[in-house]
Protein backbone atom coordinates (compact mmCIF):
# COMPACT_ATOMS: atom_id res chain seq x y z
CA UNK A 1 0.00 0.00 0.00
CA UNK A 2 2.52 2.63 1.16
CA UNK A 3 5.83 3.29 -0.52
CA UNK A 4 8.42 0.59 -0.05
CA UNK A 5 11.13 3.24 -0.31
CA UNK A 6 11.93 5.61 2.52
CA UNK A 7 9.68 8.66 2.68
CA UNK A 8 12.29 10.83 4.41
CA UNK A 9 13.42 14.06 2.77
CA UNK A 10 15.80 16.80 3.89
CA UNK A 11 14.99 20.50 3.62
CA UNK A 12 18.16 22.55 3.18
CA UNK A 13 19.10 25.57 5.28
CA UNK A 14 18.77 27.93 2.31
CA UNK A 15 15.08 27.11 2.00
CA UNK A 16 14.68 27.51 5.79
CA UNK A 17 16.09 31.04 5.46
CA UNK A 18 13.78 31.83 2.54
CA UNK A 19 10.81 30.68 4.60
CA UNK A 20 11.88 33.09 7.36
CA UNK A 21 12.18 35.83 4.72
CA UNK A 22 8.72 35.08 3.33
CA UNK A 23 7.15 34.89 6.80
CA UNK A 24 8.78 38.15 7.94
CA UNK A 25 7.68 39.89 4.73
CA UNK A 26 4.08 38.71 5.22
CA UNK A 27 4.08 39.97 8.82
CA UNK A 28 5.82 43.32 8.29
CA UNK A 29 3.61 44.24 5.34
CA UNK A 30 0.39 43.05 7.01
CA UNK A 31 -0.25 40.60 4.18
CA UNK A 32 -1.29 37.80 6.55
CA UNK A 33 -3.42 38.20 9.67
CA UNK A 34 -1.36 38.60 12.83
CA UNK A 35 -4.18 37.60 15.18
CA UNK A 36 -4.35 34.21 16.79
CA UNK A 37 -6.74 32.33 19.02
CA UNK A 38 -3.68 30.82 20.67
CA UNK A 39 -2.67 34.33 21.70
CA UNK A 40 -6.08 35.10 23.24
CA UNK A 41 -7.14 37.34 20.35
CA UNK A 42 -4.16 39.67 20.69
CA UNK A 43 -1.67 40.45 17.94
CA UNK A 44 1.19 37.97 17.82
CA UNK A 45 4.75 39.24 17.89
CA UNK A 46 6.98 38.60 14.88
CA UNK A 47 8.82 35.93 16.90
CA UNK A 48 5.57 34.08 17.69
CA UNK A 49 4.40 34.46 14.12
CA UNK A 50 7.62 32.97 12.69
CA UNK A 51 7.60 30.10 15.17
CA UNK A 52 3.98 29.15 14.44
CA UNK A 53 4.28 29.63 10.68
CA UNK A 54 7.69 28.22 9.82
CA UNK A 55 6.94 24.57 10.63
CA UNK A 56 4.02 24.52 8.20
CA UNK A 57 6.09 26.03 5.40
CA UNK A 58 8.91 23.52 5.93
CA UNK A 59 6.31 20.73 5.77
CA UNK A 60 5.11 22.09 2.41
CA UNK A 61 8.68 22.24 1.12
CA UNK A 62 9.30 18.66 2.29
CA UNK A 63 6.22 17.40 0.47
CA UNK A 64 7.33 19.25 -2.67
CA UNK A 65 10.73 17.53 -2.46
CA UNK A 66 9.03 14.17 -1.94
CA UNK A 67 6.99 14.59 -5.13
CA UNK A 68 10.00 15.48 -7.26
CA UNK A 69 12.37 12.90 -5.69
CA UNK A 70 10.01 9.93 -5.78
CA UNK A 71 7.76 10.70 -8.74
CA UNK A 72 9.55 13.33 -10.85
CA UNK A 73 6.60 15.64 -10.22
CA UNK A 74 7.74 19.27 -10.07
CA UNK A 75 5.51 21.65 -8.12
CA UNK A 76 5.60 25.11 -6.53
CA UNK A 77 4.59 26.28 -3.07
CA UNK A 78 3.70 29.78 -1.90
CA UNK A 79 7.34 30.57 -1.07
CA UNK A 80 8.36 29.76 -4.68
CA UNK A 81 6.03 32.30 -6.31
CA UNK A 82 7.49 35.52 -7.77
CA UNK A 83 5.14 37.78 -5.80
CA UNK A 84 2.68 37.59 -2.91
CA UNK A 85 -0.90 36.59 -3.64
CA UNK A 86 -3.93 36.96 -1.38
CA UNK A 87 -6.57 34.59 -0.10
CA UNK A 88 -7.96 32.96 3.05
CA UNK A 89 -8.72 29.71 1.23
CA UNK A 90 -5.84 28.57 -0.97
CA UNK A 91 -3.89 25.38 -1.74
CA UNK A 92 -0.51 24.62 -0.16
CA UNK A 93 0.74 23.19 -3.46
CA UNK A 94 0.24 26.08 -5.86
CA UNK A 95 1.21 24.83 -9.32
CA UNK A 96 2.44 21.78 -11.20
CA UNK A 97 4.91 21.73 -14.06
CA UNK A 98 3.48 20.89 -17.48
CA UNK A 99 5.93 20.98 -20.34
CA UNK A 100 8.10 24.06 -19.89
CA UNK A 101 5.58 25.96 -17.80
CA UNK A 102 3.73 25.75 -14.50
CA UNK A 103 -0.06 25.55 -14.39
CA UNK A 104 -2.28 26.24 -11.35
CA UNK A 105 -3.29 23.19 -9.34
CA UNK A 106 -7.05 22.55 -9.21
CA UNK A 107 -6.64 19.54 -6.91
CA UNK A 108 -6.09 21.32 -3.62
CA UNK A 109 -3.86 19.87 -0.93
CA UNK A 110 -3.67 20.92 2.72
CA UNK A 111 -0.25 19.96 4.15
CA UNK A 112 -0.44 19.30 7.90
CA UNK A 113 2.80 19.61 9.85
CA UNK A 114 3.47 17.17 12.69
CA UNK A 115 6.00 17.87 15.44
CA UNK A 116 7.83 15.78 18.00
CA UNK A 117 5.88 12.71 19.13
CA UNK A 118 2.42 13.61 17.80
CA UNK A 119 0.31 10.55 17.02
CA UNK A 120 -2.58 12.18 15.15
CA UNK A 121 -3.18 14.25 12.05
CA UNK A 122 -6.01 16.56 13.11
CA UNK A 123 -8.36 18.30 10.69
CA UNK A 124 -10.92 20.78 12.08
CA UNK A 125 -14.37 19.33 11.40
CA UNK A 126 -15.67 22.78 10.45
CA UNK A 127 -13.11 23.03 7.62
CA UNK A 128 -14.12 19.62 6.26
CA UNK A 129 -17.69 20.96 6.03
CA UNK A 130 -17.23 24.58 4.89
CA UNK A 131 -13.67 25.00 3.56
CA UNK A 132 -12.55 21.53 2.50
CA UNK A 133 -9.48 20.42 0.58
CA UNK A 134 -9.28 17.52 -1.86
CA UNK A 135 -6.51 15.87 0.16
CA UNK A 136 -4.74 16.27 3.50
CA UNK A 137 -1.07 15.24 3.84
CA UNK A 138 0.74 14.70 7.15
CA UNK A 139 4.44 15.66 7.27
CA UNK A 140 6.69 15.27 10.32
CA UNK A 141 9.13 18.18 10.62
CA UNK A 142 12.37 17.60 12.54
CA UNK A 143 13.25 21.23 13.18
CA UNK A 144 14.99 21.63 16.57
CA UNK A 145 13.05 23.64 19.15
CA UNK A 146 16.01 25.98 19.61
CA UNK A 147 16.45 26.77 15.89
CA UNK A 148 16.23 30.56 16.41
CA UNK A 149 19.44 30.49 18.47
CA UNK A 150 21.40 29.85 15.26
CA UNK A 151 20.08 33.11 13.83
CA UNK A 152 20.96 34.96 17.06
CA UNK A 153 24.55 33.70 16.83
CA UNK A 154 24.95 35.48 13.49
CA UNK A 155 24.12 38.90 14.91
CA UNK A 156 27.38 40.92 14.77
CA UNK A 157 29.25 40.69 18.06
CA UNK A 158 27.07 38.01 19.65
CA UNK A 159 29.24 35.01 18.78
CA UNK A 160 32.28 36.60 20.46
CA UNK A 161 30.34 36.87 23.72
CA UNK A 162 29.14 33.27 23.78
CA UNK A 163 30.61 30.86 26.32
CA UNK A 164 31.85 27.41 25.31
CA UNK A 165 28.55 25.88 26.46
CA UNK A 166 26.59 28.30 24.29
CA UNK A 167 28.79 27.66 21.27
CA UNK A 168 28.48 23.89 21.72
CA UNK A 169 24.69 24.16 21.79
CA UNK A 170 24.61 26.51 18.80
CA UNK A 171 26.83 24.13 16.81
CA UNK A 172 24.47 21.24 17.59
CA UNK A 173 21.52 23.29 16.38
CA UNK A 174 23.46 24.42 13.29
CA UNK A 175 24.09 20.81 12.28
CA UNK A 176 20.35 20.09 12.48
CA UNK A 177 19.51 23.15 10.41
CA UNK A 178 22.05 22.44 7.68
CA UNK A 179 19.58 19.83 6.46
CA UNK A 180 16.24 19.55 8.30
CA UNK A 181 14.97 15.94 8.39
CA UNK A 182 11.31 15.48 7.49
CA UNK A 183 9.13 12.45 6.86
CA UNK A 184 6.04 12.27 4.66
CA UNK A 185 3.75 10.20 6.89
CA UNK A 186 0.53 9.71 4.97
CA UNK A 187 -2.54 11.26 3.41
CA UNK A 188 -6.32 11.06 3.23
CA UNK A 189 -8.67 12.42 0.60
CA UNK A 190 -11.64 14.63 1.40
CA UNK A 191 -13.85 11.59 0.98
CA UNK A 192 -12.01 9.83 3.82
CA UNK A 193 -12.29 12.84 6.13
CA UNK A 194 -15.90 13.56 5.20
CA UNK A 195 -16.94 9.96 5.88
CA UNK A 196 -15.65 10.22 9.45
CA UNK A 197 -17.26 13.64 9.92
CA UNK A 198 -20.67 12.42 8.72
CA UNK A 199 -20.65 9.12 10.59
CA UNK A 200 -19.18 10.67 13.75
CA UNK A 201 -17.05 7.55 14.22
CA UNK A 202 -15.64 7.49 17.75
CA UNK A 203 -13.57 4.38 17.15
CA UNK A 204 -10.72 4.02 14.67
CA UNK A 205 -11.81 2.96 11.20
CA UNK A 206 -9.55 1.11 8.74
CA UNK A 207 -7.94 4.42 7.69
CA UNK A 208 -7.23 5.29 11.32
CA UNK A 209 -9.98 7.91 11.32
CA UNK A 210 -11.78 8.99 14.49
CA UNK A 211 -14.20 11.80 15.38
CA UNK A 212 -13.46 14.06 18.35
CA UNK A 213 -16.48 16.09 19.49
CA UNK A 214 -14.51 18.70 21.42
CA UNK A 215 -15.35 17.11 24.77
CA UNK A 216 -13.75 13.71 24.37
CA UNK A 217 -10.00 13.76 25.09
CA UNK A 218 -7.41 12.56 22.62
CA UNK A 219 -6.09 9.08 23.29
CA UNK A 220 -3.02 7.13 22.31
CA UNK A 221 -4.08 5.10 19.21
CA UNK A 222 -1.90 2.22 20.38
CA UNK A 223 -3.22 2.40 23.95
CA UNK A 224 -6.77 3.89 24.03
CA UNK A 225 -6.77 4.01 27.83
CA UNK A 226 -3.92 6.53 27.79
CA UNK A 227 -5.42 10.00 27.40
CA UNK A 228 -3.44 12.77 25.68
CA UNK A 229 -5.31 16.04 26.28
CA UNK A 230 -8.37 17.59 24.70
CA UNK A 231 -8.93 19.29 21.34
CA UNK A 232 -11.85 21.04 19.68
CA UNK A 233 -14.15 19.29 17.21
CA UNK A 234 -11.71 17.53 14.90
CA UNK A 235 -11.37 14.64 12.51
CA UNK A 236 -8.31 12.71 13.60
CA UNK A 237 -6.27 10.12 11.72
CA UNK A 238 -3.84 7.92 13.64
CA UNK A 239 -0.48 8.53 11.99
CA UNK A 240 0.87 4.99 12.35
CA UNK A 241 -2.17 3.51 10.57
CA UNK A 242 -2.13 6.33 8.02
CA UNK A 243 1.51 5.63 7.21
CA UNK A 244 0.78 1.94 6.63
CA UNK A 245 -2.25 2.57 4.42
CA UNK A 246 -1.31 5.52 2.22
CA UNK A 247 -1.09 4.63 -1.47
CA UNK A 248 1.05 7.45 -2.83
CA UNK A 249 0.51 6.37 -6.43
CA UNK A 250 -3.18 7.12 -5.88
CA UNK A 251 -2.46 10.65 -4.67
CA UNK A 252 0.02 11.35 -7.48
CA UNK A 253 -2.55 10.16 -10.01
CA UNK A 254 -5.14 12.58 -8.59
CA UNK A 255 -2.62 15.45 -8.72
CA UNK A 256 -1.86 14.69 -12.38
CA UNK A 257 -5.56 14.51 -13.28
CA UNK A 258 -5.74 17.97 -11.66
CA UNK A 259 -9.46 18.16 -10.91
CA UNK A 260 -11.19 18.89 -7.63
CA UNK A 261 -13.06 16.03 -5.98
CA UNK A 262 -14.96 17.96 -3.31
CA UNK A 263 -18.63 18.83 -3.92
CA UNK A 264 -19.91 22.36 -4.46
CA UNK A 265 -19.44 24.62 -1.43
CA UNK A 266 -22.06 27.41 -1.11
CA UNK A 267 -20.73 30.97 -1.24
CA UNK A 268 -20.77 32.62 2.22
CA UNK A 269 -23.30 35.46 1.98
CA UNK A 270 -25.07 37.84 4.35
CA UNK A 271 -28.85 37.77 4.91
CA UNK A 272 -29.17 40.59 2.36
CA UNK A 273 -27.44 38.45 -0.27
CA UNK A 274 -24.12 40.27 -0.24
CA UNK A 275 -20.78 38.53 -0.14
CA UNK A 276 -19.71 37.97 3.46
CA UNK A 277 -16.55 39.86 4.45
CA UNK A 278 -15.29 36.63 6.02
CA UNK A 279 -15.24 35.06 2.57
CA UNK A 280 -11.94 36.81 1.80
CA UNK A 281 -13.05 37.52 -1.78
CA UNK A 282 -13.49 40.80 -3.68
CA UNK A 283 -17.14 41.85 -4.18
CA UNK A 284 -17.15 41.04 -7.90
CA UNK A 285 -16.99 37.31 -7.10
CA UNK A 286 -20.60 37.40 -5.87
CA UNK A 287 -21.67 35.91 -9.23
CA UNK A 288 -20.16 32.54 -8.28
CA UNK A 289 -22.35 29.95 -6.58
CA UNK A 290 -19.44 27.66 -5.61
CA UNK A 291 -17.07 29.10 -2.99
CA UNK A 292 -14.18 26.88 -4.04
CA UNK A 293 -14.64 27.72 -7.75
CA UNK A 294 -14.64 31.41 -6.85
CA UNK A 295 -11.36 31.10 -4.99
CA UNK A 296 -9.88 29.04 -7.80
CA UNK A 297 -10.70 31.89 -10.20
CA UNK A 298 -9.33 34.52 -7.78
CA UNK A 299 -6.17 32.47 -7.28
CA UNK A 300 -5.60 31.96 -11.03
CA UNK A 301 -6.33 35.62 -11.74
CA UNK A 302 -3.55 36.64 -9.37
CA UNK A 303 -1.11 34.09 -10.81
CA UNK A 304 -1.82 35.47 -14.30
CA UNK A 305 -1.04 38.99 -13.07
CA UNK A 306 2.24 37.76 -11.60
CA UNK A 307 3.08 36.05 -14.88
CA UNK A 308 2.44 39.29 -16.79
CA UNK A 309 4.61 41.27 -14.38
CA UNK A 310 7.58 38.89 -14.18
CA UNK A 311 7.22 36.75 -17.31
CA UNK A 312 6.78 33.64 -15.12
CA UNK A 313 5.22 32.73 -11.81
CA UNK A 314 8.24 31.10 -10.13
CA UNK A 315 10.59 33.27 -8.06
CA UNK A 316 14.17 34.03 -9.09
CA UNK A 317 15.32 36.19 -6.16
CA UNK A 318 15.29 36.07 -2.37
CA UNK A 319 12.26 37.14 -0.34
CA UNK A 320 14.67 39.34 1.59
CA UNK A 321 15.08 41.36 -1.64
CA UNK A 322 11.28 41.83 -1.97
CA UNK A 323 10.35 45.55 -1.81
CA UNK A 324 8.36 46.45 1.31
Amino acid sequence: MGLTNDTKVFVEREKYLEIIGFTSYAYITGKITKYSGMAGGRTRTLGEFIENFIYGKIAEEAFKLFLINKFGLQTLTEVDIADFYRGVYLPDVVAIKKGNDFIPLKFWIDVKEVRRDQKWMLIPASSVRTRPYDAYVAVWVGLPDEHIIWIVKNVPGVKEKMSKDWLKKVNEVARNIEVIPCKILGFVTWRDASAVEKMKNIELNKKGGCYFDGKTPLFDPENPFQKRGRVGENIGFALKILEQNSDWNELVSLIKINKKIIPEIPMPKTKSGRLSKKSGLPDNFITFSDYREAFQAFFEEQLNEIRKKFGKINRSESWFAQPL
